[in-house]
């Protein structure tokens, strides 16, 4: 946008899955009453409410309650979330958290995430990563679909690593994990280059154990997951009396015997189905949704989908096109009022550019980062115009 200069961030093995082992069989471990159901995930006074099927709502102190995974009692349905897009809108994050939550207590079999996704910003992408660890009554499922983007990117990675299982579609990808940031006007930059060496180093090294850690906590390689965001380590699987180990190479013991190098050093590591599988990073292959569902005998399985996931992108697109549209305006606004040689038309031409930029600066309030616009220069942009207006609606001749 032009500024008005003559006036004074825009696990290590595959699982073996056995059909139908998603729901909750309950014991409560003081009365020895068993029931089936599952976890609503609303608690108050220390009771959980459960759902089940002998009396209907009850509620629990959770601490009494031993969980066994089994098909009984939950609902024949599966909640679906999609994933197909950057991960860049605010509102959008808002609404999958919210929508998570709500599937996650109403019982359905699991929730799957379908992924295709070149990644995005990383502060909604641990919004989205905390939203997943906070559903601990519903198995949640990533499946990388494959499509425009081919697999799952960066952020995207990212949030596939914090589900229970991680499942994948022929030809596509996991991986490329690096952190970035983006200024003002939504352009992807490097952390050091948004925040300065120092603080970007620390941003860099607390990154890399949030990738071990959530690999870790999913019983997947940590160091693989940590290649995928930086080339300065090496990855290797190594023979270790008979068992197989992922590894840091710097980690590799003398008598060790490298079976084979993962990821090489100088390189961001992006892994294929094939290899994905093999590595441990994901759980298993399937064609397609319906090939995982047969697989886990819930083909008839109801789909549940929730609209405002879908509402809130259709939001952001038409928010990011208005401030487009915007700054056309503001632009053309300049040049009028930089051409004209009357009091009236550049009086006219800057309410038009007053309007605007306030225009501008409440929808920044209102939807904070989801407008791509540089709150400060929009603010001294519309100081300029309204001083310059002043001035020239006083002026007399």
């Amino acid at each position: 946008m032009k500024t008005l200069k003559l006036l004074a961030f825009v696990y290590i093995s595959q699982f073996v899955f056995l059909p139908c082992i998603f729901a909750d069989t309950i014991v409560n471990t003081v009365t020895s009453e068993t029931y089936h159901g599952y976890l609503t995930g609303k608690e108050s006074a220390g009771l959980a409410d459960v759902n089940t099927t002998e009396k209907g709502l009850i509620k629990v102190n959770k601490s009494h309650l031993k969980i066994t995974r089994d098909s009984t009692g939950r609902n024949n349905s599966f909640a679906l979330f999609e994933i197909c897009d950057s991960i860049m809108a605010g509102m959008e994050t808002t609404a999958f958290e919210e929508a998570l939550k709500k599937a996650a207590s109403a019982g359905p079999q699991f929730i799957l995430i379908e992924i295709d996704s070149p990644g995005g910003r990383v502060d909604l992408c641990k919004r989205i990563v905390a939203a997943i660890q906070q559903v601990t009554n519903c198995d949640v499922y990533a499946y990388i679909k494959g499509g425009e983007n081919g697999g799952a990117f960066s952020a995207a990675a990212v949030v596939s690593m914090a589900c229970d299982k991680i499942y994948m579609a022929p030809g596509t990808v996991i991986g490329a994990a690096t952190m970035i940031s983006t200024d003002p006007n939504g352009k992807p930059i490097d952390m050091k280059e948004a925040l300065g060496d120092t603080v970007g180093e620390k941003m860099d090294s607390g990154w890399r154990n949030y990738l071990a850690s959530l690999a870790s906590a999913k019983n997947r390689p940590s160091s693989l997951a940590v290649a995928m965001a930086y080339k300065d380590i090496e990855v290797v699987e190594v023979n270790e009396n008979g068992k197989k180990r992922i590894i840091d190479a710097s980690e590799k013991k003398p008598e060790s015997k490298v079976v084979k190098v993962w990821s090489k050093k100088g390189e961001i590591l992006t892994l294929p189905a094939k290899d994905a599988l093999e590595c441990g990073m994901a759980d298993k292959i399937f064609l397609s949704r319906l090939d995982l569902l047969e697989h886990h005998n819930f083909a008839s399985a109801q789909v549940i989908t929730d609209d405002s996931i879908a509402e809130a992108r259709k939001m952001y697109d038409k928010i990011d096109k208005r401030i487009d549209d915007l700054i056309v305006s503001m632009d053309l606004g300049v040049k009028r009022f930089e051409t004209t040689r009357s009091r009236v038309q550049a009086m006219k031409a800057l309410k038009g550019l007053i309007y605007d930029a306030k225009f501008a600066l409440s929808m920044k309030k209102r939807f904070g980062d989801d407008v791509k616009i540089d709150e400060d220069e929009v603010q001294d942009f519309l100081n300029d115009a309204q001083a310059v207006y002043e001035s020239i609606r006083s002026y007399r001749r």
